[in-house]
């Protein structure tokens, strides 16, 4: 617009210029043209102007809007505390091979014993001997019930198979190497019959409990009224 407020003052200095009218006049012509081609193209301009400055007020006051984004954070994760190590008590139980039940030790023969006697003791009319059963095998042996007993002659005539003495029972011995069982065989000195001195009188033939072996003892026992014990 600066323009047109040129074109109108050199319109005025027309006048005081005669020997330049006629240019003048032509310039001044071109230029009243130009004015009212441009008063009747003001509006377009002015509309384009207006227009102009809002895009470049538009443009200079809308930025463009950036959203910044955060770059992708890669999480790492702190390695785990050290684990300590675990210990494991493990007891061991012993292995215990069971032990079979020992066996039941079988019965005395005769290899197996010493049959031997005492004296014979008296008390009254009563006489009275000892027999001893000595385990002298390297293994254990059983005893069981009564030992045999017989009062022989000099011959080794039977005079009498003495009688068992009852009991309420027959022990069990069980004899280890060295262990000793003992039985008794009493008799009376005197006949219960005649009340006199007992007649006979027999060396004693001891046989072991279930064995068939005699044993032949040092000592004469009267006859009368003999009978023999279990072993104990």
């Amino acid at each position: 617009m600066p323009n047109t407020g040129q074109l109108v003052h050199v319109s005025s200095n027309a006048h005081d210029q005669p020997g330049e009218n006629s240019r003048n006049v032509g310039s001044v012509g071109a230029s009243l043209r130009w004015d009212d081609d441009m008063t009747s193209a003001r509006p377009v301009l002015l509309l384009a102007t207006v227009v102009l400055l809002a895009g470049c007020s538009a443009g200079q006051n809308t930025a463009p809007v950036t959203q910044a984004t955060a770059p992708p954070t890669t999480s790492v994760s702190a390695p785990p505390p050290p684990t300590a190590p675990t210990t494991v008590t493990v007891t061991a139980t012993p292995t215990t091979t069971p032990q079979s039940a020992p066996s039941a030790a079988g019965g005395c023969s005769g290899e197996d014993l010493t049959v031997t006697t005492g004296t014979l003791q008296e008390s009254g009319a009563q006489r009275q001997v000892i027999v001893s059963f000595t385990n002298t095998s390297g293994h254990a042996c059983t005893l069981v019930g009564y030992p045999g007993a017989d009062l022989v002659t000099p011959a080794g005539g039977v005079l009498i198979n003495v009688p068992r003495r009852p009991a309420n029972a027959a022990h069990r011995l069980t004899l280890n190497p060295g262990d000793v069982a003992t039985a008794d065989v009493t008799a009376s000195a005197l006949d219960s019959a005649t009340g006199k001195a007992c007649a006979r009188w027999g060396t004693l033939v001891v046989t072991a409990p279930d064995d068939v072996v005699p044993h032949t003892m040092n000592v004469d026992v009267p006859i009368c009224d003999a009978t023999v014990s279990s072993v104990d």
